[in-house]
């Protein structure tokens, strides 16, 4: 019997991990449901229980320890051997190869096909198709085929690079953004949970700054908007800043439906070095990022490298970060040139199509 068009995911977010993982199963999904496929998801928790359901998807938690992912083989197994699903999508730092290679047997009698989405090149992952979306993707075709050929198992089928990003629909058939010479707006973005309490010091910083000046500016005569995330534990200290300041150049965004409309609307942004930087890039958003966790290094130098984003570094090795990332925003604001150069060469970088690549990938398997 021939497996059903049915895709599973398995992946996890929370105020830990943030909402990365999650967020690029949900726009692949998106992309395979108007492909004619079912799609369901499966997680740690319920963390996401709400974000899941929302955009019209099943979803089931194996009430289990995220970081042990070997504790959900049986009841996960379980609803593979009797859905017999197309493909299985799974998206973990924790994955094990032990676990890969269960799950990939466990899908092998009715030809189902497994797909790991990976970022760090941990182990030689037992998979028929591996995504690196990531700018640096490309760049790590040759380490990934060394790996594969030093664990002796063939190499799956590798989909690099960033015309594989999922993103949104919404970041789909973007206009050329017309670059303004006088940059007034800054979007920030501090990622789903932000853990590193980032977004709260920003606020405080630019509060007790407002006469702090940049080439063309002073803080205050910018206006700062505030991505908030659902998992964001400051989210009432920033409604307090966002209050004391009555409207004045400080403006908060709860649950944004369209995101894509406030990057275009924004004349450049600081945002953390993750998978919102393809969005950006997507809405040709010129941005300051900055590192915050070690599997963003490499992420944060491609992006440099290709000459998409400005890098105001590892912010981990620097107690006191907020002016450095705000004068490093100040000063991309006042230069028009630069700004122009790096919302050119990211409309080259991302078109926003990658969900949909990705399941043209899956048809062709």
């Amino acid at each position: 019997m021939k497996p059903a068009k049915t895709i599973l995911f398995r992946a996890d977010g929370n105020s830990n991990i943030g909402a990365g993982h999650m967020m690029r199963c949900l726009s692949i999904a998106d992309a395979a449901v108007s492909a004619g496929w079912h799609c369901r998801f499966f997680t740690a928790d319920d963390s996401f229980a709400g974000t899941v359901r929302s955009r019209g998807y099943g979803q089931q938690a194996f009430h289990t320890d995220y970081t042990d992912m070997q504790q959900e083989c049986s009841p996960f197994f379980a609803v593979i051997k009797a859905s017999r699903p197309a493909a299985v999508f799974v998206d973990s730092y924790y994955v094990t190869a032990s676990y890969l290679t269960a799950l990939s047997a466990c899908l092998k009698p009715f030809g189902g096909r497994l797909y790991y989405i990976d970022d760090v090149l941990s182990f030689a992952y037992p998979a028929d198709c591996l995504i690196n979306y990531n700018i640096y993707g490309p760049d790590k075709e040759d380490a990934y085929r060394q790996l594969y050929q030093k664990a002796g198992q063939k190499c799956p089928r590798l989909a690099l690079g960033t015309l594989y990003a999922p993103l949104h629909v919404q970041y789909q058939g973007l206009p050329k953004r017309v670059v303004k010479e006088t940059a007034k707006s800054i979007l920030i973005s501090t990622g789903g949970a932000d853990p590193g309490h980032i977004g709260i010091r920003l606020a405080e910083y630019i509060v007790r700054s407002q006469d702090v000046s940049g080439p063309k500016g002073r803080i205050g005569d910018f206006e700062f908007h505030f991505v908030v995330g659902a998992m964001n534990q400051d989210r009432e200290k920033l409604a307090n800043i966002a209050a004391l300041r009555d409207g004045k150049n400080i403006t908060l965004h709860y649950n944004t439906s369209n995101m894509s409309g406030l990057m275009q609307r924004s004349d450049l942004a600081i945002s953390a070095a993750g998978s919102t930087l393809y969005e950006l890039c997507a809405t040709q958003t010129p941005t300051v990022t900055y590192i915050w966790a070690d599997n963003q290094i490499p992420g944060a130098e491609g992006f440099v490298k290709h000459g998409v984003m400005e890098c105001a570094g590892d912010i981990r090795s620097m107690p006191d970060y907020p002016p450095k990332l705000l004068t490093a925003a100040l000063e991309l604001a006042g230069d028009y040139k630069r700004r122009v150069q790096i919302a050119n060469r990211q409309q080259e970088v991302v078109d926003g199509k990658g969900a949909e690549r990705i399941v043209e990938e899956l048809v062709e398997i």
